[in-house]
């Protein structure tokens, strides 16, 4: 675009040429033409690293009434550097009537009239702009009645490397762009450090190299550089305390803590000058200030700490103990019908243990059947999961009946074909029952139940696990308890609604191939009458 200040002066004057010695055709001639040459960048595309420019029709006398705009630049990193070759523009004073100017960001750099070998124009024939682009704009006003016979100008423009080394950086209003050894490049520039500093990830700044060991020992002592005399400025320390995973770490700061912070409303901010500890799956927790962090348990067999200080504040740093401790999960104890390997006194965090249970049971996690159960003694004392249980395999005998019928008569069944099969004793008199858990018979309410009164648990005798009658009564049970279903009501013999009771055993059952609890419905299932069961 035209400068501001050059648009202005041209629409001052084209009024008032357009209402005094100009006719309006000249008036709209002049003004198109100011249209289609007001501007030429000459690359769209990729930066010229040189190139030639020329007034209109050069070597030919130019024409009036003209306003033509150059905007040149180059990569970043360079600077333009533009000669002119040949100037020839009509003198005026200030050069006002027809001129050359350059600009950078709105800023002129120069003005150009005259003759190259002459004095009419002002400053050197070389123009140097600040930065990777620069502008030029010739203007000519109306010719003298004379023939025009100045030619214009002609000048070459070439990329400048520039030295960013030898200038300051302008963010910063002051101080080098390196902190220590500034090395300059083609079209940049790039910071380099003395033999024991690193370069920051600001790529400018050199810090002293501190820390980066890895401390392994079950105790030990940490300070930062220096200490207890203040510490250098720009340091980037880290240190690592790490041991084995059985072992938590626990830091132990000493008072005499000082660390530069810059407060702000809402108080210190911790910036600049500041020691981070990091936990592995916790937020890193940032100390500054006079205040020691004190004890920290660090629940973890790894812990790092990083140290940061900047060019300006004091710090007199920290010095800080470090111990370390076994961690140990509680015992996990017993489970029913299972067992836990390895069978250990004490496990430390990192020991595993496996579940599994006997012959005829399977690892349940709440309600879910589980194949396969491990846990792991973790870093803060706990069990990674919660134990199982082991519970009967219910319904799936070893043995098959392969036909089903009603029984009339009947005939010996295989053994192991129906665990689940109870024989009761009830005052003498044989009652039959199933097994539906490790302490509990179902059976007929009307068996247990006589004119109205639940039997003693002394006249009930259980017996499973064998077919032959003979054998069986050799190893009775006993009951513990009888339920009987609160709404049974069957005095008459003639309602048996509500038929059931439970038996609970004196002793556990021990499930095997001859003794498991038959199947349960679910919750809530239903069944249609008539139906084979």
């Amino acid at each position: 675009m035209v400068h501001s200040s050059l648009r202005h002066l041209f629409w001052k004057y084209n009024r008032h040429q357009s209402f005094t010695n100009m006719g309006w055709t000249h008036c709209i001639i002049w003004f198109l033409w100011f249209s289609v040459s007001e501007c030429q960048q000459l690359s769209t595309t990729e930066p010229e690293m040189h190139g030639q420019i020329q007034s209109p029709q050069y070597p030919r006398p130019y024409p009036p009434h003209l306003q033509k705009q150059w905007d040149l630049w180059v990569p970043r990193g360079y600077q333009i550097q533009l000669s002119l070759t040949h100037l020839d523009i009509k003198v005026s004073a200030d050069c006002s009537q027809d001129s050359l100017t350059f600009f950078y960001d709105e800023k002129v750099l120069g003005k150009f009239c005259g003759q190259g070998n002459s004095t009419d124009h002002h400053g050197d024939e070389t123009i140097l702009s600040p930065g990777n682009k620069l502008t030029l704009v010739f203007q000519t006003r109306d010719s003298t009645p004379e023939h025009q016979q100045h030619t214009g100008f002609s000048a070459t423009y070439k990329a400048i490397d520039i030295d960013e080394c030898s200038k300051t950086d302008p963010g910063l209003d002051s101080g080098p762009l390196c902190s220590q050894i500034c090395i300059n490049t083609a079209g940049s520039y790039r910071c380099s450090c003395h033999s024991g500093y690193k370069l920051h990830l600001d790529q400018r700044t050199c810090l002293l190299s501190c820390g980066g060991c890895v401390f392994d020992k079950h105790e030990g002592h940490l300070s930062s550089p220096g200490y207890p005399k203040p510490s250098p400025p720009f340091l980037s320390c880290k240190y690592i305390i790490s041991v084995e995973p059985r072992f938590i770490v626990t830091l132990n700061f000493r008072d005499n803590f000082h660390i530069d912070n810059k407060d702000n409303q809402h108080g210190s901010s911790c910036q600049g000058h500041f020691l981070q500890v990091t936990i592995p799956g916790r937020l890193a927790m940032k100390f500054c200030g006079t205040k020691s962090p004190g004890l920290i348990v660090t629940n973890s067999s790894t812990v790092r700490l990083d140290y940061h200080t900047e060019e300006e504040g004091l710090s007199n740093g920290w010095s800080l103990q470090y111990s370390t401790h076994e961690v140990k999960c509680p015992h996990p104890g017993s489970v029913t019908k299972g067992r836990i390997t390895p069978d250990l006194n004490e496990y430390f965090s990192g020991d595993s243990i496996h579940v599994t249970c006997d012959q005829e049971y399977k690892l349940m996690m709440g309600q879910q059947e589980i194949k396969t159960f491990s846990a792991m003694c973790q870093s803060d004392g706990q069990w990674q999961l919660p134990l199982p249980t082991c519970i009967a395999v219910c319904g799936q005998p070893t043995n098959h009946i392969n036909v089903y019928q009603r029984i009339f008569g009947g005939q010996d069944a295989p053994d192991n074909t129906i665990p689940w099969q109870v024989l009761l004793s009830v005052s003498g008199n044989r009652a039959g029952g199933m097994v539906i858990g490790d302490r509990w018979i179902m059976t007929a309410a009307h068996y247990v139940v006589k004119r109205g009164v639940v039997v003693s648990n002394e006249t009930l005798r259980i017996f499973m696990g064998l077919n032959e009658l003979k054998a069986l009564i050799k190893s009775p049970l006993f009951a513990a308890s009888i339920h009987v279903h609160p709404e049974y009501n069957n005095p008459n013999y003639v309602d048996y609604n509500n038929d059931i009771a439970l038996i609970k055993l004196e002793d556990t059952l021990t499930f095997n191939s001859s003794v498991m609890p038959v199947c349960l419905p679910e919750p809530g299932a239903t069944y249609d009458t008539g139906v084979m069961g």
